[in-house]
């Protein structure tokens, strides 16, 4: 056992507590000595990150939520807070042991074919083993340390009592840190039951079912626990193995990547349009693409792992990203004012139409003039305008909303990802076509569900009541007008053009209505739209067979 294990609780908070309060006076202490030297340091944005990394554990995952704060940070700290290195060392087998014993009541050995005590890699939360199932499928094992849910519970605990210091004392500046510290202590109540990432993994994995470039890994339940989560283990270098590569100019490497068929640019593209299809289409997406999360896997398709930071949204907030990304796409300021405002709550201090003038002022630079072939191009990265907007919000009242910032910091590291992988793809007739190829194949949708249909036949029925049987009545008064004045002497024996007319009419409309039932047969249910439908059908028959007798009469 540790330290802090066998101390009681109140003097390991104490003792947090002071090597915080160390790390951070010698922190300060350094930053002093380099202003009264007049010597140039490390950068803020460094400092903050390796001072997260000299506190470890739970403040490392503090950091990335940091990350997350595009609308509160300068980029130059999300962009340091994004590299920060979770590097723990690893625990040893006896507690891997320990916890395969707590969870299952038996060791890693009986219930793998193969279990390597080895990790493949190893962070504050937990470690990573490889190892392979009883039918020969390969797995990663994600197993949680023995006092991670104390060490980040004391660490959640410390950081809520900072907060309370700051308001107390007033500290302005720090306020925007309620928000993440928030977010922390929801994340320690999740995060650290694994079965709500295994849930995430499922659930974007069946979303991805119709996605061929996305793969998810598949979770087995029956070998996974709170503490312990077992997914098929996907082969692949991950984007950022890929970066490393190229820096160090491994020509083998390279050569094998090649083999696999991969093109920075098209994987780019599939993680693009991964992301916002996944969004548009669910409302769930990976929202950590940090480049050590995703996988180059054959022939660009994208694997991706780590599903600890999952965004959702609601339908309400999807059609609102989707006229933002059009908007953005779209080049003009007003649509880009309106779908911004969309996304934002007013404070009270909010001025609209300083936020409008500043925008139209702004947006001039971030697209190529003119536009090549009538669309719009980015002349400066996505996150550039982003940034611009989120800067904009801050200096007018507008507050973005939270469940908003998820998808803005994602669709950031996409163009992250753009900037390091094919700096030459162009981000807006991107994002216009996955936006207008989702519209498209929703409208197809709506136009084939049998619910349209029928609500189409109930408007035709009531056109037809409403309009050509006015239209008939009218017909046929003037017909019965001409049988008067020609004393009711039919010139020959065919059927007046108004029958013919209706009997038309009412036949097409059976007939549609017909196939209509025929092909939603398998979805009828008993309910009142399926008894209308086939009260419909029933009152079209009879008057259909109505009709076809009266034109009988004729041929008699």
């Amino acid at each position: 056992m540790t330290a802090s294990q066998t101390s009681p609780p109140r003097l390991a908070y104490l003792r947090r507590a002071l090597h915080i309060a160390r790390t951070c006076l010698r922190h300060l202490a350094e930053i002093g000595s380099d202003r009264v030297r007049k010597r140039t340091g490390i950068s803020g944005p460094e400092r903050l990150r390796t001072l997260l990394e000299e506190l470890g554990g739970s403040f490392l995952k503090f950091g990335q939520i940091l990350s997350l704060q595009v609308d509160a940070l300068p980029r130059a700290y999300c962009d340091a807070l994004l590299t920060l290195l979770d590097r723990v060392p690893p625990f040893p087998p006896s507690d891997v042991k320990q916890v395969f014993m707590e969870e299952f009541g038996q060791p890693p050995e009986d219930l793998f074919r193969e279990f390597s005590y080895q990790p493949l890699a190893s962070a504050s939360i937990g470690q990573v083993h490889r190892a392979v199932l009883a039918d020969s499928t390969k797995v990663a094992v994600k197993v949680q340390r023995p006092d991670a849910r104390e060490a980040f519970t004391r660490d959640g605990t410390l950081l809520r009592l900072s907060i309370r210091i700051v308001l107390l004392l007033r500290i302005r500046t720090l306020y925007f840190m309620r928000d993440p510290i928030r977010e922390f202590n929801e994340w320690v109540g999740d995060e650290l039951d694994y079965r709500r990432e295994a849930t995430y993994a499922e659930i974007l994995r069946k979303n991805a079912r119709d996605t061929p470039a996305e793969e998810i890994p598949r979770i087995h339940g029956n070998l996974s626990t709170e503490r312990v989560l077992t997914m098929d283990f996907l082969e692949g270098y991950s984007v950022m193995d890929y970066l490393r590569i190229v820096e160090a100019g491994d020509e083998s490497k390279l050569a094998q990547l090649a083999e696999l068929g991969f093109d920075p640019s098209q994987f780019v593209s599939n993680v693009i349009t991964n992301f916002m299809s996944d969004t548009f289409r669910h409302g769930a997406f990976h929202a950590d693409l940090h480049p050590a999360n995703l996988l180059i896997m054959k022939n660009n398709v994208v694997g991706y792992v780590d599903f600890g930071i999952v965004g959702v949204l609601t339908p309400d907030a999807r059609r609102k990203q989707i006229d933002l990304s059009l908007a953005y796409a779209s080049g003009r300021s007003e649509e880009i004012f309106e779908a911004f405002v969309g996304i934002c709550t007013l404070s009270k201090h909010a001025d609209l139409a300083g936020f409008r003038a500043d925008l139209e002022r702004r947006s001039g630079s971030w697209y190529r003039e003119p536009a090549i072939g009538g669309v719009p191009h980015f002349r400066q990265s996505l996150t550039t305008a982003m940034l611009d907007l989120l800067h904009l919000c801050r200096n007018y009242g507008l507050l973005v909303d939270r469940e908003m910032i998820k998808y803005v910091r994602s669709l950031m590291l996409t163009d992250g990802l753009v900037s390091r992988l094919a700096p030459g793809l162009d981000l807006a007739p991107h994002i216009r076509h996955v936006c207008e190829e989702f519209l498209a194949a929703e409208a197809r949708a709506k136009m084939a569900s049998p619910s349209t249909a029928l609500t189409f036949l109930a408007d035709l029925s009531a056109w037809l009541s409403a309009g050509p049987s006015r239209l008939l009545q009218i017909l046929d008064r003037l017909e019965r007008s001409r049988m008067g004045t020609r004393g009711r002497e039919r010139a020959e024996r065919k059927p007046p053009d108004r029958m013919v007319l209706q009997a038309s009419l009412v036949a097409a409309s059976w007939l549609v209505l017909t196939a209509v039932l025929v092909a939603s047969r398998s979805r009828l249910t008993v309910d009142a739209v399926t008894a209308s439908a086939l009260g419909s059908w029933c009152a079209w028959s009879i008057w259909l067979v109505y009709i076809v007798r009266r034109l009988r009469r004729y041929g008699s």
